[in-house]
């Protein structure tokens, strides 16, 4: 059998397989209050049917303030929750085990001003440092979130503390420079996250998945180790490795065959007995099958790699040729309007 084929247990779910679908943002997919406007339901549906183990829907903001982009999921409040109900349907009618992620941005966010551990002068917009009750909120918008992503069938939420949004932000000593408990020493700067996990969790139930997108790097990789174990004594369930604001400072032995986030995955692995997965780059099965051979890591996440194929995960464990992403630049073709990716139109 595929290396690849392992079912693989999270939480009380059972995965059919080791490859997840990350969250994959689609801009223009979304209307100015979080609605979606193309149907998730078959996108997400697809790659289900495909063969994929675990699906992670792609960043959904948690309030209207904290988006990304302004035309980007929302489970701000209770009118978004039916759009992740067919989510869930389609993904649980294929025995897919679906989550999906939850994000502030923090000095990222669209509109001005915005909020941030610490103020930042920034050329676009004012970022301004948030107040304990600004704080307040955002946990209250985590939990909330969670809860709604609950009451829609999902199995869970992937907790987004990585690529420079607000909690990397809280996390990072390159950027918060608080003075108060949200600041300073480590334990403080990663009193946000822990909170928002602790919180999560009781709000949710023991059963219901908490993964955390760990920021690698960010600051350093001996505070990554012990921010993973530290989150693995919450409760989370698994933790899916990718950029930190320090990322590309990484050192990769130089027989490491992928990139250096691939790498970090792979580092945190050895770190914590929960489940880890590791994501960029990966588009071939020979390259996740010599990742979970040699018990790099547990699980693999397959990026553009399910949108250039939604049989990305049957055909690699039937030893068929899968669809290559083009890595289209840009960015993703696929991901402005799901029409003009190469392999579409094809």
């Amino acid at each position: 059998m595929s290396t690849i084929n392992r079912s693989i247990k999270i939480n009380q779910h059972n995965v059919k397989n080791r490859i997840i679908m990350p969250p994959l943002v689609c801009f223009n997919w979304a209307d100015d209050e979080g609605f979606e406007t193309v149907n998730r339901g078959d996108h997400y549906g697809k790659r289900a049917k495909g063969g994929t183990g675990l699906i992670i829907v792609e960043a959904t903001a948690i309030a209207k303030e904290g988006r990304i982009i302004d035309t980007m999921l929302g489970l701000w409040k209770d009118e978004h929750v039916p759009q992740f109900q067919k989510i869930a349907k389609n993904c649980h009618d294929e025995e897919t085990v679906v989550i999906v992620q939850l994000v502030h941005a923090g000095m990222k966010s669209v509109g001005s001003p915005v909020y941030s551990s610490t103020a930042v002068e920034m050329e676009d917009k004012v970022c301004l440092e948030m107040s304990i009750a600004d704080i307040e909120k955002v946990k209250e918008d985590f939990v909330s979130a969670a809860v709604r992503a609950k009451e829609a069938g999902i199995d869970g939420v992937e907790i987004h503390g990585a690529h420079g949004y607000l909690l990397s932000q809280f996390t990072s000593k390159e950027v918060n420079k608080r003075t108060d408990l949200y600041g300073g020493s480590l334990e403080n700067r990663l009193r946000l996250p822990m909170e928002i996990v602790k919180e999560v969790r009781i709000a949710t139930g023991d059963d219901f998945i908490i993964c955390y997108r760990f920021g690698v790097n960010d600051p350093t990789l001996e505070e990554d180790k012990y921010f993973a174990k530290k989150l693995e004594e919450l409760g989370v369930d698994l933790l899916n490795v990718s950029a930190g604001i320090g990322g590309n400072n990484i050192a990769v032995p130089e027989d490491f065959p992928f990139a250096n986030i691939t790498y970090m995955g792979t580092a945190l692995h050895n770190e914590v007995d929960i489940p880890v997965a590791c994501v960029f780059g990966i588009k071939e099965p020979h390259q996740a099958e010599y990742l979970l051979n040699n018990d790099m890591i547990d699980m693999v996440a397959v990026g553009r790699g399910l949108l250039a194929d939604p049989e990305w995960v049957n055909k690699a464990t039937k030893n068929v040729k899968v669809n290559i992403c083009y890595h289209c630049l840009p960015r993703c073709k696929y991901s402005v309007d799901g029409n003009t990716c190469p392999w579409v139109c094809k």
